[in-house]
């Protein structure tokens, strides 16, 4: 019996803007199941701009250094945010209260939660326009005890929170 033969590729770190292969576009689609959305080239193999707006948040929104660069730590911890299995911990929703016009990392935690579980607000941009509003609203009308108002407050957030429970 012969052992299995991995293809694989040999990668230097960190890559930035301009590296391509399949490496890239396998990372572009760990960016993509982590909720940040490349809602323009998708898993392209090409580490261009997008890729790199993408890499930048998902740095932010996990308080690593935010350079736009995939070295060994932002690798890792994408790997680790992929593979996990409690989704609760992968959307830390913020508290206190949200609404159209606010933006900031917090909006982009509640627009990557709501895409989730499964009102998806189109981009995650840490923009709450119209679209994060809906997806509130549309998420807000599948429970009685909510206020249909399109605001992310302490309520919203405590059945978006049994919604990750049960991903």
């Amino acid at each position: 019996m012969t052992e299995p033969v991995i293809k694989g590729e040999s990668v230097d770190l960190p890559l930035s803007k301009g590296d391509e292969g399949t490496f890239i576009q396998e990372i572009q689609r760990d960016l993509i199941r982590a909720g940040f959305s490349l809602p323009v080239y998708g898993a392209d193999g090409i580490f261009g701009a997008e890729t790199q707006r993408a890499v930048m948040r998902f740095q932010e929104a996990y308080n690593l250094q935010i350079d736009g660069l995939v070295g060994p730590i932002t690798l890792n911890k994408l790997k680790e945010v992929v593979g996990s299995s409690n989704p609760l911990s992968d959307f830390p929703l913020p508290d206190g209260i949200l609404r159209k016009g606010d933006e900031g990392p917090e909006v982009a935690r509640v627009q990557r939660a709501l895409k989730a579980i499964g009102y998806d607000p189109t981009y995650i941009d840490g923009i709450y326009g119209e679209l994060t509003e809906n997806a509130v609203r549309r998420f807000q009308s599948s429970y009685a005890k909510l206020a249909n108002d399109g605001i992310y407050g302490p309520n919203t957030r405590e059945y978006m929170e049994l919604e990750l429970d049960n991903l």
